[in-house]
């Protein structure tokens, strides 16, 4: 749509195209030509109802576009009598509501209000896969399609992509008994095969490059520092900080917990993985200038990995985090219990960022974050909560890193049974626990996990993250376990 012409030409073919009985092609050329086209003598006195798909196409055309479009149903809408359309209704993402022109003040909408087409519930996502199931012969295991909904938050066009990506990439794999277990989804949901199908995605694809744009830049700092990896609603009250949060909503990263307040969360766990791969690297692009440690065979060293990394991550989002992005804890921090600290997304955000930007990015391995469910109660949500993983995949290695933040000792152990389970159904050949944390002396007596194939490693650092000290158990490539106690990380 480069020019005005093009254009009316391309409204003209599409009416063509769907209302063949009505149109005919190049009739329609110009905005004169599209309302001489519903002039009600040509009508019999029928009404016209015009429904128009992917109306945000509009905000990337040009203003001579837009003008042109707006001014002819606006002329339509000021002289309604003498005209068939009974009504006109754009249909796109929430950013429509704010589409206009340099040349025109009025709108041509005298109703300008959205309707949210709510996201689908559990059961409505459960009845879309049987259908689905009976029409290709197959069985999806339960836990599957609830982790579909989990991971799409209900979110329609999620649920449909879900289904394509499950039609094009697992039926082929399925053995005789037609039956998709949730090892073989979670293998998949591991890969970037599907946060690359959503980037393909026109409507994701449209987010992702609004996201990277210069004048999103405050509103990514923003969502960076209080809401990526984070699923819970989180009241703003700042109005700038608000006017951030509602131009994410608009562009389908938030959603609002209604219309009357102002309190916001990630829109679901597939944009906030697709966020991190597609569009924070993108933007912050910092790594370690060395090249990635590896073994003369081509293993990663996973421990010097780290260590690298921690070193380039933003000092600034750390800091921050004690008042925007935190968790009160149990154990004792600077001598006090039930202190703000730093909650895992943090970590993970940073992390992965810098994952992603130097060993893909130099070694083209595969990094991804995956979240995962815990369930306590059945559909009770206040029992519900979610943790997260890195998984790093190369031709010789599967490595998963199950991130804690000031964690307990019994949540230590909890995590440590439950990413032996994760590990399994991905086959990973290494595993990690990553302890970020603030707990006073936790390197003088560190925690070890009873199974010696977990390795870990506890990251002790200050509230400026300019002081980090390390302990560490891991399995060395002679196969013994070897220990590194209270070791200087920096400065």
């Amino acid at each position: 749509m480069s020019t005005v012409n093009t254009f009316w030409l391309s409204i003209g073919a599409k009416l063509v195209i769907n209302a063949p009985k009505y149109f005919k092609l190049n009739e329609i050329k110009s905005a004169d030509e599209f309302t001489l086209q519903f002039r009600k003598e040509l009508w019999n006195d029928k009404h016209v109802v015009l429904f128009i798909d992917e109306y945000d196409s509009l905000l990337e055309a040009n203003d001579d576009i837009r003008s042109s479009f707006l001014g002819a149903i606006r002329n339509i809408k000021n002289s309604k009598r003498d005209y068939a359309i009974w009504s006109f209704v754009a249909i796109g993402p929430l950013s429509i509501l704010f589409l206009k022109s340099d040349k025109i003040n009025v709108s041509p909408f005298n109703v300008k209000e959205p309707f949210r087409n709510p996201n689908f519930t559990l059961a409505q996502v459960e009845s879309i896969y049987k259908d689905y199931e009976d029409d290709n012969k197959l069985t999806i295991a339960p836990e599957v399609i609830k982790d579909i909904y989990e991971r799409t938050n209900g979110h329609a066009g999620l649920v449909c992509l879900c289904g394509r990506a499950i039609q094009n990439n697992l039926e082929e794999k399925l053995d005789e008994r037609r039956c998709l277990d949730f090892t073989l989804w979670l293998s998949f949901v591991a890969s970037p095969q599907l946060v690359d199908c959503m980037a393909n995605y026109s409507t994701f694809r449209k987010m992702i490059d609004n996201l990277i744009k210069p004048d999103a830049k405050k509103a990514m700092d923003f969502l960076r520092s209080v809401f990526i990896g984070f699923f819970d609603f989180v009241q703003i009250n700042d109005n700038e900080e608000r006017r951030l949060a509602d131009y994410l909503t608009v562009q389908g990263v938030l959603m609002k917990e209604n219309e009357n307040n102002h309190s916001y969360r990630m829109s679901s766990i597939f944009v906030d993985g697709l966020i991190q791969q597609e569009v924070i690297p993108v933007l912050y692009k910092s790594l370690p200038t060395i090249s990635v440690p590896r073994t003369k065979d081509n293993f990663l060293k996973t421990l010097d990995i780290l260590k690298e990394a921690i070193r380039c991550f933003d000092k600034n989002i750390i800091s921050n985090a004690y008042n925007r992005s935190f968790k009160t804890v149990l154990v004792p921090v600077d001598s006090c219990r039930n202190v703000a600290v730093p909650r895992k997304s943090v970590y993970d955000n940073e992390l992965n960022r810098i994952l992603t930007n130097w060993i893909t990015k130099e070694c083209d391995f595969q990094v991804t974050g995956q979240w995962h469910l815990i369930d306590h109660a059945g559909n009770d949500q206040k029992d519900k909560h979610y943790y997260s993983d890195i998984v790093i995949i190369t031709p010789k290695q599967t490595v998963v890193l199950e991130l804690l933040a000031t964690p307990t000792k019994n949540e230590l152990e909890e995590h440590s049974k439950r990413v032996l389970n994760y590990a399994e159904k991905l086959s990973a050949n290494e595993i990690w626990i990553v302890n970020f944390t603030c707990e006073d002396d936790v390197l003088k007596q560190p925690y070890w996990p009873s199974n010696s194939n977990i390795n870990i490693v506890h990251f002790s650092h200050d509230k400026t993250f300019n002081n980090i000290r390390m302990s560490a158990r891991f399995l060395s490539t002679s196969n013994t376990v070897d220990f590194i106690e209270d070791q200087q990380v920096m400065p």
